[in-house]
């Protein structure tokens, strides 16, 4: 039920990616802007996305360790539905202030909910299967980003795009009542098996975000760097396609290849993601997997002009699956577990922050450079690259001679969940650890 939960999400956040040119002929249509200026609100729709999440998952990452992630849960998920119905509305209204007003409490939900379910999870899976359950959660969801690139430019085609987007929040109402299910569901669970409560009771403060070790700043780093390199490049790829590659075709067509094509990096990733988590789980070598992902994204971009579509999206895709399967569990093992949720609110605020910013830059390179010309786009994206493999050698050093004491290179079974503390060499001052002392 978490991996449908975030089904219709992932579907919604990308419905303006893959009906780029037809919500550009849409808006031009309804408004009197310049042709110039839709790249602007374009990318803004994803930055306003991204800026409330530059200090929310922070601060609900924290309230999941003191509060617990039920409740949480819920609250997000309607957030989520709410937004993109205001987004759909703002669609069939031709008005970018509905349309950007609803991309922003999509964003209150939508970041968020993910921190609380991968507590959840880790509190079910810790110790076995962590890195496969994550990664089958981020699958399926991933699931919603393949169908929404092939399912929406067709859904625009037959219905337009205010159809279009309404599908989208017809998803969003589908994962809302399987995010409903599974509160019940771990409910059931914890008084079934005797499991400790979702609800926690830590005292959690903000001083103690300067207290995580450096392997947890370098993998922080990483999480930017890699996202900003995939994330805003996959909101212009349909524009990047049509116009570099499928220039001489009808509109109609173009955006379905485009759409074809960036199917592929989610497609991958949908199906590449569980079992790769499975392999981390044996193995371990979590780092060598981060280093291997950004310099794989760095070559892509190097090579970009030269790459077919579905090359460019093959290689993006495999980037995307090894550096999320072997990032998101590699927090959980570098922190105290009391400080799981706090850790996932930092990391994932940092990511947005980047995820804010990049796409306004973004959309500038675009403006200045004109139609059909995306090579400091292009140059941008390779620098993010370039930047996730100075983060990675930064992980792979600090693993092997710092504080972690070489836990991301060893397989999950080996890892006793409960000595992470020493390991990380964290002071878990929780009620119950003084109590024991």
């Amino acid at each position: 039920m978490t991996c449908f939960g975030l089904f219709g999400q992932f579907y919604a956040f990308d419905n303006p990616s893959a009906l780029n040119e037809q919500l550009r002929e849409h808006m031009l249509e309804r408004t009197s802007m310049a042709a110039n200026q839709y790249d602007y609100y374009f990318n803004l729709l994803y930055s306003v996305y991204s800026l409330p999440n530059i200090l929310l998952p922070l601060i609900l990452g924290m309230a999941v360790d003191r509060c617990g992630c039920r409740l949480i849960i819920v609250i997000l998920g309607a957030c989520v539905v709410i937004g993109h119905a205001l987004f759909a509305a703002g669609v069939g209204f031709g008005s970018w202030s509905t349309m950007i007003a609803g991309r922003v409490v999509f964003g209150l939900g939508g970041e968020s909910i993910q921190i609380a379910q991968n507590c959840l999870l880790f509190r079910l899976f810790k110790g076995r299967e962590v890195a496969f359950a994550l990664g089958l959660n981020l699958s399926i969801a991933r699931g919603g980003s393949v169908l929404n690139d092939v399912l929406s430019p067709w859904a625009a085609s037959h219905w337009g795009v205010v159809g279009a987007c309404w599908l989208g929040t017809f998803l969003c109402v589908l994962s809302f009542g399987a995010n409903i299910w599974s509160v019940v569901e771990d409910k059931r669970i914890t008084e079934r098996t005797g499991l400790p409560d979702a609800v926690g009771d830590e005292d959690i403060s903000f001083r103690e975000i300067f207290q995580l070790p450096r392997i947890f700043w370098g993998c922080a780093g990483l999480c930017v760097a890699l996202y900003c390199a995939i994330l805003p490049f996959n909101n212009i790829a349909s524009a990047f396609f049509v116009e570099t590659k499928f220039y001489g075709l009808p509109l109609s067509e173009a955006q379905q290849k485009a759409g074809n094509a960036m199917s592929i990096m989610f497609l991958v990733s949908a199906l590449g993601t569980p079992p790769f988590g499975a392999l981390v789980d044996t193995i371990g070598m979590r780092a060598h997997f981060m280093l291997f992902s950004a310099i794989l994204a760095a070559g892509t971009y190097t090579v970009v002009s030269m790459l077919p579509p579905a090359a460019m999206m093959l290689c993006l895709g495999i980037v995307y699956t090894v550096f999320s399967g072997a990032l998101w569990p590699t927090f959980a093992l570098t922190v105290s577990e009391r400080q799981l949720g706090t850790a996932y609110g930092v990391a994932t605020a940092l990511q947005n922050g980047g995820l804010c910013l990049v796409p306004m830059l973004v959309g500038h390179l675009q403006a200045s450079a004109g139609p059909g010309d995306f090579h400091s786009v292009m140059r941008l994206f390779a620098f993010f690259g370039i930047l996730g493999v100075v983060c990675s050698f930064d992980i792979l050093r600090e693993n092997a001679t710092g504080k972690a004491a070489g836990v991301l290179s060893l397989p999950s079974n080996m890892i006793k969940t409960e000595k992470l503390d020493e390991k990380t060499n964290l002071v878990d001052t929780s009620a119950k650890a003084k109590n024991a002392v």
